[in-house]
């Protein structure tokens, strides 16, 4: 037994100085993060540097001005596929997403699970892990396992957000990983803010943002008309972000069983029979807003 306990403190002593190796050798790369920090280039290079102590597949950086449609900074999609939903999230299915109403709540800046942002039953609603839905990538679940964010502000209110994620078939991050990210969050949250400083100015502002970000949210509030009732449109798009009828309830002040009664009618009208077609359905009646560019940029 004395044995055994010797191995596993040789194996977490091993741990310990495999950590702080990684550390150190993440910290070493700042040097090139600062001299990049002006840069277009310091997109790709602090992606880089991140991956380079934990994995992942995909990451992306969207940058969401106050009162604007959400801006796609930096593809880090690892395959066309998966950029072909940029353009639909762009163009509505954002108002779905947990990162964009914590903006809008205006959240600390920090790192965040997703999970732990969405309303109770997100996850429920669109399939557990493994393969969980996330509103840039796929109104279908089987794509991820997870994403996180790191949130950054800046002057003008603008959060740019820095999403990691892993396929379905990988692990979550797990409590070790996302302790050392947390260690680095302080610099990856400055850098951020420091490289788009200026989004969200007056001098930086689509034209058509703001206007965009007015017909998606005005379509968003409307969704069903002139089909559904104003009851059964509240239920529509409280679904639509993931709430659990018990959540709907408690948010309308009606009984659960009222909510399931609005959620059957609602169904039944609009000839679906799940969340998925439900967000399909309401992707397609975004479909006639302005075409957005896929292109990511500064």
């Amino acid at each position: 037994m004395k044995q055994r306990m010797l191995a596993k403190d040789r194996l977490s002593a091993k741990n310990l100085v495999q950590g702080a190796r990684s550390g150190f050798d993440w910290y070493h790369q700042i040097g090139d993060i600062i001299a990049n920090s002006d840069l277009p280039t310091l997109p790709e290079i602090l992606v880089t540097s991140i991956k380079n102590v934990i994995e992942f597949e995909h990451a992306v950086i969207f940058g969401y001005p106050v009162g604007s449609r959400p801006v796609f900074l930096y593809d880090g999609f690892s395959s066309a596929h998966k950029k072909s939903s940029v353009a639909p999230y762009l163009n509505g299915s954002y108002l779905v997403d947990p990162f964009f109403d914590a903006c809008v709540k205006q959240i600390e800046p920090a790192l965040y699970r997703m999970r732990d942002l969405a309303p109770d039953d997100f996850y429920a609603n669109v399939g557990a892990h493994p393969g969980y839905v996330s509103p840039c990538i796929s109104h279908e679940p089987g794509y991820l396992s997870e994403e996180i964010g790191f949130f950054a502000r800046n002057e003008y209110g603008t959060y740019i957000v820095l999403s990691l994620m892993r396929p379905h078939d990988a692990p979550p991050f797990s409590s070790a990983e996302f302790a050392w990210l947390v260690r680095i969050e302080p610099v990856v949250r400055s850098t951020l803010a420091h490289h788009w400083r200026e989004l969200g100015s007056k001098e930086v502002s689509e034209p058509s943002g703001a206007c965009l970000s007015s017909f998606v949210e005005g379509t968003f509030r409307t969704f069903g008309d002139p089909v559904l009732t104003s009851r059964e449109q509240d239920v529509a798009r409280l679904i639509l972000r993931g709430h659990s009828s018990e959540s709907i309830a408690r948010h309308l002040g009606i009984t659960t069983a009222t909510v399931k009664i609005h959620r059957r009618n609602l169904y039944a009208k609009l000839n679906i029979s799940s969340l998925s077609e439900l967000f399909a359905l309401f992707i397609d009646v975004l479909s006639t807003a302005s075409p957005v560019e896929n292109g990511a940029g500064r």
